[in-house]
């Protein structure tokens, strides 16, 4: 009995003598693993050591290993500014990688179809001012009147405007040649005669000003203004509107089929250019969104982050020594 309590004493004396010596800094850790009959017991003494001018630096343990993150708001304003910049703090290669490419990608087609827009753009103008006559239109307005016999209180003066003159497809001249006062005042009091013969209200628009961007849209999109372009006598040369069928080429037709070809040329080019600055607008708003989600995605990715370190994690201030006993 002697000889067990001697035997007990010398083998807690060590112990607590380490114990004394590092009395208030001593963690103490039990932990017990049970797998049918067999015991696993281990033993962990964590001794922090020699903390100097009391500086404490915090380290981070998760799963063992060493975790860094950075704080929401700033994966969040980082990706906000750049995307994936966010992605790349969380070490979310991937995500990263998407949102710099989708970035990128919608930063060149914006520029490449906005390009193509303002090209198509300045060679429908071009096209159109070869192309289309406001002698021209105003002649065909006269003409109009007098083979459907509508009264107008303003079609004498635009008759005197016209006389002695002739369409030269020359814009610097022909814009010199017409009052739009005048001309729109016509406009204004002028009804449909259409090819259906049914009833028809007066004209929807007055001829916009030369160069600006509602001339170029309207004469390429209301049959009112078909007759100024420069191949229309000659279309329905074509189509035989000749002799006693001369005055059919004074009719418009709801659907267009009284138009020439430039007029649909027209149609087209403006189309394609327009179509070209949607392209660009939507993918403007893809580069919006990009910043948008991208930051978001980091916001809550650092979020989840700092939850599971805070949750799961280890802080223990300064170096420490980790001796593992088992048995």
């Amino acid at each position: 009995m002697k000889f067990k309590i001697i035997l007990f004493i010398f083998t807690l004396c060590p112990i607590l003598v380490f114990s004394q010596d590092n009395a208030g800094t001593n963690i103490f850790s039990l932990t017990f693993q049970e797998k049918e009959l067999s015991i696993d017991r281990d033993f962990h003494f964590v001794t922090p050591v020699l903390l100097r001018n009391n500086q404490y630096q915090s380290e981070i343990y998760y799963n063992d290993q060493e975790t860094t993150f950075r704080s929401p708001g700033v994966t969040f304003f980082g990706s906000l500014v750049v995307p994936g910049t966010g992605q790349i703090m969380n070490e979310s290669w991937w995500r990263a990688g998407f949102f710099l490419a989708l970035e990128v990608t919608s930063i060149y087609l914006a520029v490449e179809y906005r390009n193509r827009g303002r090209i198509g753009e300045r060679e429908y103008e071009r096209f159109a001012n070869n192309n289309w006559s406001v002698v021209q239109y105003s002649q065909w307005l006269v003409d109009y009147h007098a083979f459907h016999g509508i009264e107008n209180p303003y079609i004498n003066e635009l008759i005197e405007m016209v006389a002695g003159i002739s369409p030269s497809f020359r814009t610097n001249v022909e814009w010199n040649q017409i009052d739009l006062n005048i001309l729109r005042r016509v406009e204004a009091n002028t009804p449909y005669v259409t090819t259906d013969q049914l009833g028809a209200s007066i004209f929807s628009h007055t001829l916009p000003g030369y160069g600006s961007q509602q001339f170029y849209e309207l004469i390429s999109k209301y049959y009112q203004f078909q007759a100024g372009w420069r191949d229309y006598d000659e279309f329905h040369d074509n189509i035989g509107n000749t002799g006693r069928f001369f005055n059919d080429r004074f009719l418009i037709d709801r659907n267009g089929a009284h138009a020439s070809q430039n007029f649909f040329t027209g149609v087209r080019m403006a189309n394609q250019f327009n179509q070209d600055y949607r392209w660009s607008n939507h993918f403007i708003s893809v580069l919006i969104a990009n910043h948008f989600f991208s930051a978001l995605d980091a916001f809550f990715t650092s979020t989840r982050k700092l939850n599971r370190l805070s949750a799961s994690s280890t802080i223990i201030p300064g170096q420490q020594v980790v001796i593992n006993y088992r048995f």
